[in-house]
């Protein structure tokens, strides 16, 4: 079985390379490079290493999956033949796709894998941007970016971030969590001597037209309360307090019970704000029906039965398990298998068979609400009408 050993060429600073690694690789007669980007490959072809890149792949290839895959096809299938040594930026363990990919191929028995060499860009990204680390901070992949990884609190460094698509890709994402104006720092080429760092806000990332395979996206921890007041913890913190000891007069004396007319309450408003199709009314109004269920989560902490995210992870449970064939392996193909389906998902869970009053509630309630909303008359006059 032929080896595949990857060598990590560390930061853009050949002068921080350890002598091992650089010894290893200037004997090799062969060197793969994932992209002839780093310093190092004109320092191997000087030598007389013959080096050959795959920087032609990100070309041919609409996605980064696509291209990391070729990548490490392309090496087993040379590892066939004989020992291969690849060359990669920075730490081969560190947000490296190939790599990954390249242990899965060792899980199958066809090749075997060596990892070695290589300081993490990280350090010297901390070092030029000057990152309090101890405040709270994480590394993130920008080609698998998900607004779920991101966090307000914590600085924040962003990875695989190239050229201006990448940046813009990234932005996108970003964009859903931070304010347009956030300011961000991008970092180019750290702890070499052609180090470059550009401060700019967020919304501009992708107007700098800046192309390189040593770029990382940084984000400050911030502690803007626009975050922090789109941040499900944050809510759950606030109501925890209104309800405690030292909280709201009112909010810590309300029980189960008592809430239970303010809920219908408010969702009258929500119905309200819908058939007058006002959405700013519609946000303000779904924020309500969600103080109820914050409020009622927060009374059932205090009193040690269940919390908020015992509510939220029920529903996230039972929304996947009652549709199989959009998170499983069922198909609907219409709405006779829907209803089998979510039948079938409700007896598995153990529900019982119940005659459904709330149904009769809601579409004879319903039609009373929608009466007050256009016509502006009251309950009363319309139970007196025979409603």
């Amino acid at each position: 079985m032929n080896k595949i050993e990857i060598i990590g060429l560390g930061t853009s600073d050949l002068d921080q390379m350890p002598l091992g690694v650089w010894k290893r690789l200037r004997s090799a007669d062969k060197v793969h490079l994932r992209t002839d980007g780093h310093p190092a490959a004109r320092e191997l072809e000087s030598e007389g290493v013959e080096t050959v890149s795959f920087d032609h792949l990100y070309e041919a290839h609409d996605t980064f999956e696509e291209t990391y895959t070729a990548i490490a096809d392309a090496l087993v299938a040379a590892a066939r033949d004989s020992d291969v040594i690849y060359a990669v930026p920075g730490h081969p363990m560190f947000y490296e796709t190939t790599t990954e990919l390249l242990l899965a191929w060792q899980e199958s028995g066809e090749i075997h894998v060596e990892v070695s060499g290589g300081q993490s860009f990280i350090d010297v990204v901390i070092a030029a941007l000057k990152v309090p680390v101890n405040e709270g901070f994480q590394v993130l992949d920008g080609t698998a970016l998900a607004v779920g990884d991101l966090d307000f609190s914590k600085h924040t460094l962003i990875t695989q971030v190239y050229d201006t698509l990448s940046l813009s890709e990234a932005k996108l994402t970003l964009l859903e969590y931070y304010p347009p104006e956030t300011k961000v720092q991008l970092v180019d080429a750290a702890g070499g001597k052609d180090e470059r760092i550009y401060d700019t806000g967020l919304h501009e990332i992708d107007r700098l037209n800046i192309s390189s395979n040593l770029l990382c996206l940084y984000i400050p921890e911030t502690e803007d309360v626009r975050l922090a007041e789109r941040d499900i913890h944050y809510m759950t913190e606030v109501f925890d307090t209104l309800v405690g000891e030292d909280g709201c007069p009112w909010d810590k004396v309300q029980t189960h019970e008592s809430l239970e007319k303010h809920l219908i309450e408010e969702t009258f408003e929500v119905i309200e704000a819908i058939e007058r199709q006002d959405d700013d009314a519609i946000v303000e109004e779904l924020g309500d029906i969600l103080l109820q269920v914050a409020l009622h989560s927060s009374i059932g902490k205090k009193e040690g039965y269940f919390d908020f995210f015992d509510v939220l992870g029920s529903l996230n449970a039972k929304i996947v398990r009652r549709h199989p064939h959009v998170f499983g392996d069922e198909s609907a193909e219409s709405v006779d298998d829907l209803k089998r389906i979510w039948s079938d998902a409700k007896k598995k869970e153990g529900k019982k068979e119940k005659i459904k009053y709330e149904k009769e509630y809601g579409e004879k309630v319903l039609g009373w609400m929608k009466e007050t909303i256009h016509e502006g008359r009251t309950l009363e006059e319309i139970l007196k009408s025979g409603g």
